[in-house]
């Protein structure tokens, strides 16, 4: 077989990864959600500045996955067991499948790898985070990501086939860690654009980076996940990139908000899918039943909500009872 992969996604992710990883294989077969998308895309993504190169394949025929070493799949949160559902007929036993969508399954209200273990039995589960922006991958900018999979082959698979000049993967066996980590951090970075969009400064963004990071760790350690999963690259580091630029579509929700726009008004303005909207009431829901406080996370939940203004919630915030830190 021809060393070929298969991205399931071609949104600016997806696209960003098969341009990057465009040297690693003989043919990127990157598909889209519909035929009519191809055309659109060509030739490069509108998020992306840089043209596929001439050995990635936009298709929407998913019988390539059966010409393809490995599948990557790139899609949002809210569609992915949908898509495991439509890819399963076309893969193959021990073909290595791994995901880069951060977010949990709020269809069916659990994990993604729990999504993944229950649809797609035969393949160990795996997950790519990271602080990772599509835009630099896509320009060749360096950057480091993690793998994660209790599979040591999986996971030792997906690093090297992540590896390249620009490209460096680590390995890690804590999926719960890693995807609580790549998932809340969204949540915290909408925090950070109210923040920003309000003007305040770089003090306020450190302490909400910094508590931030506390309700995490709390979250992920009531979920069985290891607590230096989240001093890494999925866990703080993902959390510093995407609450400090404006690059993250989250915190350019949180900046529309702070404007007084309403939410449909700002999903409409940053042109994109908001994860950590999407997750939110899930995200509280698991703290709710596992006891943990996620002040930070509530009053964002709060202001998309209506029940409270971007200034009332920074206002609760440091209003709260004084903590041991």
């Amino acid at each position: 077989m021809s060393k070929n992969l298969s991205i399931i996604g071609a949104g600016a992710w997806g696209s960003a990864l098969s341009i990057a990883l465009s040297d690693n294989f003989d043919t990127i077969y990157l598909h889209t959600f519909t035929q009519e998308e191809i055309e659109t895309l060509k030739p490069k993504h509108p998020a992306l500045s840089v043209n596929y190169p001439g050995n990635v394949e936009l298709t929407f025929d998913l019988s390539l996955i059966k010409q393809s070493e490995s599948v990557l799949i790139a899609v949002p949160s809210y569609g992915f067991a949908t898509t495991l559902d439509t890819i399963k007929p076309f893969l193959m036993p021990e073909q290595p499948v791994a995901w880069v969508t951060k977010g949990f399954d709020t269809h069916h209200q659990c994990f993604l790898h729990e999504s993944f273990e229950s649809i797609l039995k035969d393949h160990p589960s795996c997950v790519v985070s990271g602080p990772s922006f599509a835009f630099e991958v896509a320009t060749h900018k360096p950057t480091a990501l993690t793998v994660a999979s209790k599979d040591k082959n999986t996971r030792d698979y997906w690093a090297k086939a992540l590896h390249t000049n620009t490209l460096r993967a680590y390995t890690n066996d804590d999926i719960i860690g890693v995807e609580v980590g790549g998932s809340v951090k969204n949540i915290l970075a909408i925090a950070a654009g109210i923040a920003s969009g309000l003007g305040y400064g770089a003090n306020t963004q450190a302490a909400l980076i910094t508590r931030g990071l506390a309700e995490i760790i709390r979250l992920g350690k009531s979920l069985g996940a290891n607590e230096q999963t989240f001093n890494g690259l999925s866990g703080l580091g993902d959390l510093v990139l995407t609450c400090s630029d404006d690059l993250s579509r989250n915190r350019r929700f949180g900046k529309e908000l702070a404007n007084n726009q309403s939410v449909e008004q700002a999903l409409k303005n940053v042109g994109a899918t908001v994860e950590g909207l999407n997750t939110l009431e899930l995200v509280l829901s698991i703290a709710k039943k596992s006891q943990v406080e996620m002040p930070i996370c509530e009053q964002v939940y709060q202001v998309t909500q209506g029940q409270t203004s971007p200034t009332e919630a920074v206002n609760h915030l440091m209003a709260r009872e004084q903590i041991d830190e």
